[in-house]
């Protein structure tokens, strides 16, 4: 997880000239620093002012961001990596940016090939040791679209993010 910090006076005297910054398990401090370095390094005298001009692996939090709120994203990517980046992203896309929120979420939060399987698998476990006579009219279907109020799910194609409630 990366970004790109571009020094502004440098770009706004037409050369580009800024750094590649790993924020991954990084404190803002330190993301901090690593931009005062780029600046003070900097080929045009007076440079102040920073702008964020590119994400690798984060979602775009924009050209002036919270710095604190790329911190938290990647910290929670690392904190929830068995639910994988594609879903701690979509995760926090869900919650409109919100980190705070983002991270309840990822806390009850599971990944299953599809959300009708899951309430499938709940559905069997229901209906063990009821008659098959009495089963078989078992509506899986209505169990599944009911079940789906109680979670919030993502898809992200090949799989599902279920969210449970908190």
């Amino acid at each position: 997880m990366k970004i790109y910090a571009a020094c502004l006076a440098s770009y706004n005297n037409g050369t580009l000239y800024g750094k590649w910054i790993d924020v991954a398990g990084e404190w803002v401090d330190e993301i901090r620093d690593q931009i005062q370095s780029m600046i003070e390094a900097s080929p045009t005298p007076g440079a102040e002012e920073y702008a964020i001009h590119d994400y690798d692996d984060l979602p775009n939090f924009g050209e002036s961001p919270d710095l604190q709120a790329i911190a938290d994203y990647a910290r929670l990517v690392e904190e929830y990596e068995h639910l994988g980046a594609d879903a701690v992203r979509a995760i926090v896309d869900n919650c409109n940016g919100n980190v705070d929120q983002a991270e309840r979420d990822c806390e009850n939060a599971f990944i299953y090939d599809c959300f009708d399987s899951y309430a499938d698998e709940i559905a069997d476990e229901m209906l063990q040791g009821v008659d098959p006579s009495i089963a078989c009219y078992f509506d899986y279907k209505a169990h599944a679209r009911d079940l789906r109020h109680d979670y919030t799910v993502i898809n992200l194609g090949m799989v599902d993010v279920i969210i449970g409630a908190a």
